[in-house]
């Protein structure tokens, strides 16, 4: 009888699309939460990326190479996202994509052993409580005033994207990825994009890889509106759109992590600096997109909303996937903390 031959390890990006596969029909066991799971690819990249100056392949990596991915350095950045420091959260996150991954490679057949377990405990990053920041009561009711006008195009594009983030709490990924099909008339039919002008949507269909991502939200006029005026001025500087509803200023490509959360925290910084500065009581902490989401479903929750409806509306699977901001809705005196 021969010996039975190993299967040929696939390339570092069709092992993680083959990883992801399994998390999409659920196969996999060890799911790694409500993230978008395009974070996690951008995390896998960057560890990819970090194999290439020992012109490593993805199944040759050793313990030494995943604990200088994960080591913290002075003034050190996030590998997938520039503009972030990397914290003991993220390294913790970087940790468990890693050892989902190799895991499924090991369960595979692909690898014998996996570099990430073989990690000492002293080197792999710890848990910690991961609570979300909200920004103050005061502060988020001043956003809207901050908000740019419709009247460039950069400011109905801004506009539009803040007014999705403040209303209807849309994680980054969603913002950064939604498609012109997904605007929605009030039949629920996709609006009709050709026309001089288009009529301003009155829902908003989500995509995403997990099932609970997959959701209808009805669009608060205001919100509709500004869609509209977006759409009015892409028409007249892009006449052939390539299907993205936001796109970065050099075409066809999908907005970038960076300017979304530079167009988050500049409104941020804005309202923070109009208010009566004996009410900036606390110093501002986060300042991009997500602290918007956070706060927009702290909102609801304090107004009483059922979780079962907030969770529809964020798109997660359950209600535990709200236990970061608990604290936010229980104690309102650290609601001022932003």
């Amino acid at each position: 009888m021969s010996a039975a031959v190993a299967p040929t390890p696939p390339s570092g990006p069709a092992v993680f699309l083959q990883w992801l596969e399994a998390q999409k029909n659920g196969h996999t066991a060890r799911r790694l939460g409500a993230q978008p799971l395009a974070v996690y690819q951008d995390i896998w990249n960057a560890w990819l990326e970090s194999l290439q100056p020992a012109a490593l392949e993805w199944q040759q990596a050793q313990i030494e190479d995943v604990a200088r991915f994960l080591r913290i350095r002075a003034g050190q950045r996030a590998h997938h996202q520039p503009d972030r420091q990397l914290s003991e959260v993220t390294r913790r996150r970087y940790w468990r994509v890693l050892d989902r991954v190799y895991a499924y490679a090991v369960q595979q057949g692909l690898l014998a052993r996996s570099p990430v377990t073989a990690l000492p405990k002293t080197e792999r990053p710890k848990a910690v409580d991961q609570l979300g920041h909200c920004l103050p009561p005061a502060l988020w009711a001043q956003l809207p005033l901050q908000f740019p006008a419709s009247d460039s195009l950069q400011g109905a594009r801004d506009r539009a994207i803040l007014l999705l983030l403040y209303e209807l709490a849309l994680a980054p990924e969603e913002v950064r990825t939604l498609r012109d099909e997904g605007l929605l008339d009030e039949n629920r039919i996709p609006i009709a994009l050709d026309a001089a002008a288009p009529p301003a949507p009155a829902a908003l269909r989500l995509e995403g890889a997990r099932k609970a991502q997959q959701r209808i939200l009805t669009l608060p006029p205001a919100v509709g509106t500004a869609l509209a005026d977006w759409l009015r001025y892409r028409r007249a500087h892009q006449p052939e759109p390539s299907g993205l509803l936001f796109y970065s200023r050099k075409g066809g490509r999908p907005l970038s992590v960076r300017a979304l959360f530079h167009v988050a925290a500049k409104i941020i910084h804005q309202a923070h600096a109009a208010q009566d500065p004996n009410s900036q009581t606390y110093p501002l902490q986060r300042v991009g997109p997500q602290v918007l989401r956070n706060t927009a479903i702290v909102q609801w929750l304090r107004a009483g909303m059922a979780e079962a409806e907030v969770v529809r509306r964020i798109g997660v699977d359950g209600v535990r996937a709200l236990d970061h901001l608990r604290h936010q809705v229980a104690w309102p005196e650290t609601f001022f903390r932003s």
